[in-house]
């Protein structure tokens, strides 16, 4: 068998079946590398050894002690447990193991062996059941500092030891160094190797630290210059079609007269924040290099308006654009927007979704060829190999995570016969994340920030209601209900048969204790109990349903014929019904702060007076810690500021959610300085063009396909 690779999948690790194998993936552990870098959690310090005798009742703790008895066996009993005493000059203890029977033939009155377990007092007798306990000569430094590791159901700590101590006796040699190396001399680093062995098996805690400190470098340098790579990829000296003259003298009369009318056509005035993005962005369109910009826009901020705005400077200067939405509820809403602004302009929009009828999609990609269709609107189907397109000038990706980036380069980068010609790339993401943070996880982006909310939005009241049985919910829905409004009810899951999973934000799977979640089916039936359903009408809106279904349900939903529509966070993004203005969230401790701030989105979008009530039985001091986050602030930048004080490493703010991958070293809030550090002094060591610039560009690249490239996309 030939020697396995980073990239091979964890299942040619010695003792990893297909079982594991799939209990591994439940932890995102699907390659060596995955194994290599899943790091522990904490660590049991068994160094610091004790007296038995200073111990206090259950207290665990470690020591050294000779065996004072021979081991003798309870015969008498099942479980034929195994006793004897062991002692130092402190006093002595009398240890039991029960269904440990070799125990019997391995300790010999006069061994020295190493005890680490929890002590009990029985009567004067000091006592320990089952304690960790070895010949002290086969006791090492780095054994007594034990990796504990987040597990799934059938996967042990000992076990993910003992693979991953196999993977890097396997594949240690093939980890790059990404550090430059005046940061690794000043900061006193190791060879990766070294790192990862001493992270997962150190001698002492603070060994361990160290490495963590070191990879944390590493992991914050992928994901930074990693991102600006995978943003641009290799071609630097790339050009774009100017789409916009640098100087008004450039528009004819029908230009401007159709652009006053699209302006005309919104019924209302843009933000300030809007007005910037959009001159932002005809900046950027007056240039030949690819505009590379991201509109970070709160919930209801009208990021939509600006990215149609976009396209329509880009028709009404002859050229082609592409929307790329991830769902197609969104898609269509999206397009519905687009006519309505558009309307009465001389611009074609159309819309292409997987489901689009044969003879229309023919159709449609007929117009985007020959160039009669300029604002094109749709899905992945716009992904397809079979499409061209006349003249596109612009892409915008609607939460690009959700596109591959292999499947956008096909949009991005265009070849023809005078080499590389890239279209512009606009991006927008409803996650807020602070500046600084957004110059790591979106490397060499431009960014435009839109907070303010238009005119007319009405603030959301939140309540946090601790029961489930609560009068206030019901009470809630009729009022709004009998003046003619709409409600959303939000659930964890779809029936009780399903298995009970937190969306990617949740923070302690016990935080929910032994409470069950309610699920679309059971709060379908609750109404049905309580009268609800008799007096309004009620939908179920899920994400497996069938699109057609999906779209029906939701135009209903719209329309105003279903009153009551329960849902999964299917809804998360792409619906918009402004009369709708009350959110019921069951089971909220379920979600994450992106999420419930997500949801809560869908609201507050009318002239009412909107209300959010979030229901949660969960008496966990961090699902209330975030419940009352919610109930004080309305601010997408403000509740991800204190999520990011809030988290330790790895996701915040549902990250995951949106394309951001998890960290396993690096704490997004308090290694900041770290990311900016190791970033600048990457980009400087570019800049050199030394070899040892060639040597790190080209780890970077690799480890960040190994690291990140699988989880976004890349691969």
């Amino acid at each position: 068998m030939d020697k396995p690779e980073l990239s091979s999948p964890v299942s040619v690790i010695h003792g990893i079946g297909p079982a594991a194998e799939d209990r591994l993936a439940k932890l995102d552990i699907c390659t060596v590398y995955d194994l290599i870098s899943y790091l522990p959690r904490r660590y049991d310090d068994w160094s610091n050894l004790k007296s038995f005798s200073d111990a206090a009742e259950g207290e665990e703790i470690s020591f050294r002690a000779n065996v004072l008895t021979v081991p003798s066996v309870n015969v008498r009993s099942r479980a034929r447990p195994v006793s004897f005493y062991i002692g130092n000059g402190m006093g002595r203890i009398k240890v039991t193991f029960f269904n440990s029977p070799y125990i019997a033939k391995k300790f010999n009155p006069g061994d020295e062996c190493f005890v680490h377990g929890k002590v009990t007092v029985f009567g004067t007798q000091y006592q320990m059941v089952n304690p960790y306990m070895e010949d002290a000569g086969r006791i090492g430094t780095d054994t007594l500092v034990k990796p504990v590791y987040h597990l799934t159901a059938g996967i042990t700590s000992l076990q993910l030891a003992r693979w991953i101590k196999t993977a890097l006796d396997l594949c240690a040699d093939q980890l790059l160094n990404v550090i430059p190396s005046d940061i690794v001399k000043s900061e006193g680093f190791t060879a990766p190797a070294e790192c990862y062995r001493t992270v997962h098996f150190p001698p002492t805690v603070q060994k361990a630290e160290q490495s963590r400190r070191q990879i944390a470098y590493e992991e914050l340098i992928l994901l930074g210059i990693g991102m600006k790579l995978m943003n641009r990829g290799n071609s630097v000296n790339e050009m774009a079609k100017r789409v916009i003259p640098d100087s008004a003298e450039g528009l004819d009369d029908k230009v401007r007269v159709a652009w006053s009318h699209v302006l005309d056509n919104l019924g209302f005035s843009l933000t300030k924040d809007q007005v910037m993005a959009v001159r932002d962005i005809q900046k950027d369109l007056m240039r030949s290099k690819p505009m590379n910009r991201l509109v970070q826009g709160d919930v209801g901020s009208g990021k939509t308006v600006v990215a149609i705005l976009a396209m329509a400077m880009t028709a009404l200067m002859g050229k082609q654009s592409v929307l790329l939405a991830p769902t197609s509820v969104l898609a269509r809403q999206h397009y519905n927007t687009a006519v309505s602004l558009l309307s009465g302009c001389g611009i074609n929009v159309v819309l292409l979704l997987g489901k689009t009828k044969a003879s229309v999609k023919k159709e449609i990609k007929d117009q985007l060829k020959d160039g009669e269709a300029s604002v094109i609107i749709g899905t992945h189907a716009l992904l397809s190999d079979d499409i061209e397109f006349d003249d596109l000038a612009l892409v915008i990706a609607d939460e690009q995570h959700r596109f591959g980036v292999k499947q956008r380069e096909k949009l991005l980068i265009r070849q023809d016969g005078s080499g590389v010609n890239s279209v512009h790339n606009l991006v927008m993401t409803a996650t807020p994340i602070p500046r600084t943070l957004a110059m790591v996880l979106y490397g060499d982006m431009s960014t435009s920030i839109i907070r303010q909310k238009p005119a007319g939005r009405q603030a959301i009241t939140t309540y946090f209601i601790p029961s489930k049985t609560s009068t206030d919910i019901t009470e809630v829905l009729k009022a709004k209900l009998a003046e003619g409004e709409q409600a959303y009810i939000v659930c964890s899951k779809i029936d009780e048969n399903e298995e009970e999973t937190q969306d990617d934000n949740y923070l302690a799977a016990d935080d929910a204790g032994d409470v069950s979640a309610t699920s679309v089916f059971d709060m379908k039936d609750e109404l049905e109990r309580n009268g609800l359903s008799a007096l309004y009408k009620t939908g179920i809106l899920y994400g497996s349903m069938n699109e057609n279904e999906k779209l029906e349900v939701m135009e209903k939903f719209v329309s105003g014929e279903i009153k009551i529509l329960i849902s999964t966070t299917v809804i998360e993004v792409g619906v918009d019904n402004p009369n709708a203005n009350v959110m019921v969230i069951m089971d909220a401790d379920r979600f994450g702060l992106s999420t419930l701030h997500q949801l809560r989105g869908r609201i507050g979008r009318g002239n009412s007076k909107s209300f959010c009530l979030l229901v949660s039985e969960s008496r966990s001091e961090l699902a209330l810690q975030r419940m009352k986050m919610m109930c004080e602030s309305s601010d997408g930048f403000e509740l991800a500021q204190k999520d990011l004080e809030l988290r330790g490493p790895g996701d915040f703010f549902g990250t995951r959610q949106h394309g951001i991958p998890t960290l396993r070293a690096a704490n997004l809030y308090t290694d900041m300085q770290i990311a900016s550090l190791a970033c600048d002094a990457v980009n400087r060591l570019f800049e050199s063009k030394s070899p040892e610039a060639e040597e790190i560009y080209s780890a970077i690249t690799r480890m960040f396909d190994l690291r990140f490239g699988r989880k976004m996309g890349v691969l």
